[in-house]
């Protein structure tokens, strides 16, 4: 079998980025070299990355991404849900973020913050190289996973996201709700898969984020979009959905966000992947990549 001697800007992206969060150059180039790397070429690619030298990817000329137009981007400043009226704090084009305030009510979200409590576990990874999933050190959250429509509360959260982002409840992933305490992050990373990791078969790549904060949080916990420096404070009931897939199966990677560490008190997220197409209705909430 022909070693793999091509670098995508993904995966120097990611590589740059695990390097950051604290796993050491050697645990990377292994990785590479079981997924079907060239030895040499994971060492010298590694080498480059970490000399600060201009590295050449398969993709450095590709098409840049193409910006296209977003349902939620026409509903105006304030967007009319059955239950709800939303009311939009900022918006950017591109990339396409958008702060939604009175996404959730305050009892929604103590509800919702009581019903994960006694599930989480640690937070995991799928490596984009092997595919694994793991925890890695730059990732240090708790999460909690639920079906589709498992509660009336969490039918009635996805209902509601459906309705701001016109994007089918059948397209969303199971809602993930985190919590990170004092100290505990997630580095800059993307919420889209790796081109090796799609699957057609379950909804295909993921196109865009719905974050919902759950609590206020005294000092902290921010998420960061360090390509635009945009800055987004926790507030209780708020929401940033940012997209960053189109039609042509591009990914934006003006899209890099991270969660930086919570200082004081604690920080209760909650999570919607939306996918390109119908997730199969038969798979499981999984643990993947995000915040």
């Amino acid at each position: 079998m022909e070693k793999i001697t091509r670098m995508s800007n993904e995966l120097k992206d990611w590589i740059q980025q695990t390097l950051k969060s604290g796993v050491n150059p050697e645990s990377i180039v292994a990785a590479m070299v079981k997924k079907g790397f060239d030895q040499a070429f994971a060492y010298s690619t590694m080498l480059r990355i970490l000399n600060n030298q201009s590295l050449k990817t398969v993709d450095s000329n590709q098409t840049p991404y193409m910006y296209e137009s977003i349902d939620v981007a026409k509903k105006g400043n304030i967007i009319t849900t059955t239950d709800r009226e939303i009311k939009v704090l900022l918006k950017m084009d591109k990339p396409f973020i958008t702060f939604l305030d009175n996404v959730l009510s305050t009892e929604e979200c103590d509800q919702l913050i009581d019903l994960s409590t006694n599930r989480l576990q640690p937070s995991e990874i799928i490596d984009p190289i092997t595919g694994e999933k793991k925890a890695v050190p730059g990732r240090t959250s708790k999460g909690a996973y639920y079906y589709l429509n498992e509660t009336s509360l969490i039918s009635t959260i996805e209902r509601r996201i459906a309705e701001i982002t016109s994007h089918p409840l059948e397209h969303g992933e199971g809602l993930q709700v985190l919590n990170y305490n004092i100290g505990e992050e997630y580095k800059a990373h993307f919420d889209y898969f790796p081109a090796n990791q799609i699957d057609k078969d379950k909804g295909g790549q993921r196109i865009a984020t719905f974050l919902i904060y759950l609590n206020n949080v005294e000092a902290g916990g921010e998420t960061i979009f360090p390509k635009i420096g945009l800055s987004i404070v926790p507030k209780k009931g708020t929401a940033v959905y940012f997209h960053y897939g189109n039609s042509h199966s591009q990914v934006d990677r003006m899209s890099l966000h991270s969660s930086i560490p919570v200082l004081k008190g604690e920080k209760w997220v909650a999570t919607k992947w939306i996918r390109q197409t119908e997730i199969n209705p038969t798979r499981k909430p999984g643990v993947i990549v995000t915040e």
